[in-house]
């Protein structure tokens, strides 16, 4: 494919004229879409035969598609991923959560003067002003704050920062009116829209357009047979975006992407190119990452072009910039980005962006269930070991074993795991196991609320395995259960809890702690290693109730995030919370 001169120069002669009033502003619009619970084996253009997708298919006969494109395995990594452009391994923190002080291609298009919207699912923490922060002008959300009723029959939705709901309304419908609506009140200038789609997540319901639709139907139900539909309706949207941008007159000056965030859920199997394939979302297998791509740009991108170049979500960010011509060098963690512009492979330029894709996954409930693999087009390494000859075992069941490897197999499976040193040693030292909501101080402290992690890094604890009657997480930590709450039980001396904070400003704060006790103890606190109370002794209890006692200590604490630290002096207790006030 010859990239088009006549459009190159243009495209030149627009950014070098960018700052002037005297011309317009012709930078091309982009349009983000990412559906949710998608693999490439649902759609047809990749050899799908389960379902029918007209309008995604009208998308590679009228643009390009990458037939080697990668995801995260799940969806928070893969949407903290293509809005950082970093590998997880650098930046995520927790299921649900997008750590906020992060620097979004939001960000970047704003600062670029672009209208920037986003309107789909979001799931990543934080209220209407987080999504301002990181650079959205404008949002129709699910998943945001108190918006996490349901998503598609009589959904709660945020929009522009109003939480309202929609009864009997569908809400993939109300957020593509949304996503219209702001496509044609701004097309007269560049727009950036992410539309992260709701589409065909669990759980699976009739659509306005099912022969047994009903508005008042439980939106909870839940039926395997209306994939099919809730697919054909995302299929559907896809097309009604394309016909918009024609008809607004603004189709060949516009980027529209079309992926997904990740493999289809388990519930479902489909049939690819013959085979019946379980959907494996979460899971570490090729069918887990592996997703439909696909670009329509008619100024730039021909027409039935397949891409054979491998990619994968951090290169959507580095190619997002390089289309608009946005240079974000300046921003202090651009070094930390891991991805490629493939706008190379679109221009033809280029055949391949990159030899290698690294995948990072910490499992939602244990940070210490953490996984990894190198991959190419053709084979896999993951981080247990074993090398995977992805053609000839799709499913992963049958790993090499080193004294079959070829020598080339041999040479790259040296190099696979070379390459991965390198990306875990990116890790930052606390993030993997500092990876809890902050506690808001002042406020309650839940004892058992301690930081997700490792032994010896985000709590000690001298006994093996929970040595109580309760099960907080997969720790060992002695938790007791009781009356549905939770407290931190068998203490002995020496042992140790962090507990990550957030304080809105510096101040004297006072303290009551709510704990029970058969003999006297004591704790203390600390910061950085260095106390900030003395040994502070709790009286022995006459039950195993828990009682409130107010400690005439004062706790210093600094504006902003800390890890304060939990230290047991001596005593076997029982600790339930502790409540901060700040002093007058």
């Amino acid at each position: 494919m010859i990239f088009r001169q006549k459009y190159l120069l243009a495209l030149l002669g627009t950014l070098l004229l960018f700052n002037s009033s005297l011309f317009s502003d012709t930078r091309p619009n982009i349009i983000l879409v990412m559906v949710d619970d998608f693999g490439h084996e649902c759609v047809e253009s990749y050899g799908g035969e389960s379902y029918t997708t007209p309008q995604l298919s009208r998308m590679a006969n009228e643009g390009a598609q990458f037939n080697h494109a990668h995801s995260q395995n799940i969806c928070t990594p893969s949407r903290v991923q293509i809005m950082t452009g970093k590998y997880n391994v650098r930046n995520y923190t927790r299921f649900a959560n997008l750590d906020h002080s992060e620097y979004t291609f939001g960000n970047a298009f704003q600062e670029a003067g672009y209208a920037t919207c986003i309107s789909g699912k979001w799931q990543l923490g934080g209220n209407a002003e987080t999504i301002k922060s990181l650079g959205f002008d404008e949002h129709c959300l699910w998943r945001i704050n108190g918006a996490n009723d349901e998503r598609y029959v009589s959904p709660t939705l945020l929009t522009n920062g109003k939480s309202e709901a929609f009864p009997g309304l569908y809400g993939p419908r109300l957020q593509q009116e949304f996503v219209a609506s702001f496509i044609q009140r701004n097309k007269s200038k560049p727009f950036f829209v992410y539309y992260p789609m709701t589409l065909p997540h669990y759980p699976f319901q009739p659509t306005p357009d099912s022969d047994d639709w009903d508005p008042e139907r439980n939106p909870r139900f839940n039926e395997t047979l209306y994939f099919n539909d809730m697919v054909s309706y995302l299929d559907k949207l896809v097309g009604e975006l394309i016909d918009l941008l024609i008809k607004e007159g603004i189709d060949e000056n516009t980027m529209l992407i079309f992926t997904s965030d990740n493999g289809t859920d388990h519930r479902i199997r489909s049939l690819h190119n013959g085979l019946s394939i379980p959907g494996a979302k979460g899971k570490m297998t090729e069918d887990a990452t592996h997703v439909p791509f696909l670009v329509r740009w008619p100024a730039v991108v021909d027409k039935n072009t397949q891409i054979n170049g491998l990619i994968d979500f951090s290169d959507i960010y580095a190619t997002l910039m390089d289309v608009a011509g946005i240079n974000d060098a300046s921003q202090p963690k651009n070094n930390e980005r891991d991805g490629h512009s493939f706008l190379p492979l679109l221009t033809g330029e280029q055949q391949e962006i990159r030899d290698h894709s690294f995948c990072w996954y910490m499992e939602r409930t244990d940070s210490t269930n953490i996984k990894s693999f190198i991959q190419n087009k053709d084979y896999k390494l993951h981080s247990d070991g074993r090398f995977i000859d992805k053609r000839a075992d799709r499913f992963e069941f049958n790993p090499i074993n080193d004294s079959e490897l070829l020598e080339e197999q041999k040479e790259l499976k040296a190099k696979f795991k070379n390459q991965m040193d390198y990306y875990l040693s990116l890790r930052p030292e606390r993030i993997p196991y500092n990876n809890s909501q902050a506690i808001q101080l002042p406020g309650v402290l839940e004892f058992e609320a301690y930081d997700i992690g490792m032994p010896n890094v985000t709590y000690y604890d001298t006994s093996k395995g929970n040595s109580s009657s309760g099960f907080w997480r997969r720790e060992d930590v002695d938790i007791l259960s009781k009356r549905g709450r939770h407290f931190v039980t068998d203490t002995e001396a020496g042992e140790w809890l962090e507990y990550s904070i957030q304080t809105k400003q510096a101040g004297e704060f006072s303290m009551t702690i709510k704990y029970s006790a058969i003999s006297d103890g004591a704790i203390h606190f600390e910061i950085g290693g260095k106390p900030i109370t003395p040994s502070i002794v709790l009286p022995k209890t006459l039950s195993e109730k828990t009682t409130s006692l107010s400690l005439f200590k004062t706790l210093s604490l600094p504006k902003g995030n800390h890890i304060i630290r939990l230290v047991i002096d001596r005593g076997i207790m029982n600790l339930d919370s502790l409540f901060v006030r700040q002093k007058k």
